[in-house]
C-alpha cells in the first residue's frame, strides 16, 4: 500500500472574496503539480482566522473525510515567524494531535517566508520597473523577533524596510528617501494575496502622492498564486 500524506495550506484568512479566491486557486495548482511524487497526496487549503469553522475543526474535519490516511502535513503559508507561525499554529496542532487517531500523523513545516528562493522571486518581480529606491513594506510583528528576517531580506533586495502595523511607517520611510525631485520610490508589498488590507495601503499611498508631489510613488503587486510560488510551497513540502 503507497504512503498517504494530506497537505493543509494555512493561511491566516480573509473576508475579502479576492483573498479567498486567490488562496483556493493556490492550492489547486499545488494539488495539480503533486501527482509527479510517488505517494498518493491530496491538498487542502484552510484559514487560521475567518474560517467558517475553527483551524483545528477545518483539519480534523478534512481527515475524516479521507481514507486510509498516514500523515497531516501542515505547510504555513506566512511570511512572518510571528506569533501565527510560534504560538497559534502548533497551538492548533497539538490540539489535532489529541482528536486524530493514532495512526495519523501530523507534521508541520517551515512557513513560506523561511524559503530561501523567496528573495528571488521577489527581485525578479521587482526589476520588472525602473526604480531608484525600493521600500519592502510588510504587516511587522510585535512578536520577539518577528522582524529580523524583513530586515534581512530588505537588506538582500537593496530596500528600506517598512511596516503596516508597527514604525517605521511607510510615511516615515517614504519621509526619510525623499530626499530629491523625480525620485522613482518602489513600494514592494510584502503580503500574500490581494485584499482589503492592500485596498488600504494603496489609498494611504495616494495620499502620501499628495504630501510628497516632488517625487514618484510605484505601488507594487503582492505575491499571487504562480508557478514560481508554487515551487517554493512544494520544497517546503518535500522538506
Amino acid at each position: 500500500m503507497s504512503f498517504r500524506s494530506g497537505y493543509v495550506l494555512v493561511a491566516h484568512g480573509s473576508r475579502d472574496p479576492r483573498s479567498q479566491a486567490s488562496l483556493q486557486h493556490l492550492g489547486a495548482a499545488v494539488q495539480q503539480a503533486l501527482p509527479a511524487q510517488s505517494d498518493q497526496s491530496w491538498v487542502k487549503t484552510a484559514t487560521l482566522e475567518f474560517g467558517s469553522v475553527p483551524l483545528k475543526q477545518q483539519i480534523c474535519d478534512w481527515s475524516r473525510q479521507l481514507h486510509q490516511i498516514d500523515k497531516i502535513v501542515i505547510v504555513p503559508l506566512f511570511l512572518l515567524p510571528g506569533t501565527h507561525v510560534r504560538v497559534d499554529i502548533p497551538d492548533v496542532v497539538s490540539t489535532v494531535r489529541q482528536l486524530l487517531p493514532d495512526s495519523i500523523g501530523i507534521e508541520v513545516r517551515s512557513h513560506l517566508g523561511s524559503h530561501p528562493n523567496l528573495c528571488q522571486l521577489l527581485r525578479a518581480s521587482m526589476a520588472t520597473v525602473d526604480i531608484d529606491r525600493w521600500i519592502l513594506l510588510s504587516h511587522g510583528s510585535r512578536y520577539p523577533g518577528g522582524n529580523q528576517p524583513i530586515e534581512t531580506l530588505a537588506k538582500q533586495l537593496d530596500a528600506v524596510p517598512a511596516y503596516w502595523s508597527v514604525p517605521p511607517s511607510l510615511q516615515q520611510t517614504v519621509a526619510q528617501i525623499a530626499t530629491q525631485p523625480g525620485l522613482k520610490v518602489g513600494i514592494q508589498p510584502y503580503f500574500l494575496f490581494t485584499g482589503s488590507i492592500i485596498d488600504t495601503i494603496s489609498q494611504e499611498i495616494d495620499q502620501l502622492k499628495c504630501d510628497f508631489k516632488y517625487i514618484n510613488l510605484i505601488f507594487s503587486s503582492p505575491l499571487e498564486p504562480s508557478a514560481p510560488l508554487v515551487d517554493l510551497i512544494q520544497d517546503l513540502i518535500t522538506a
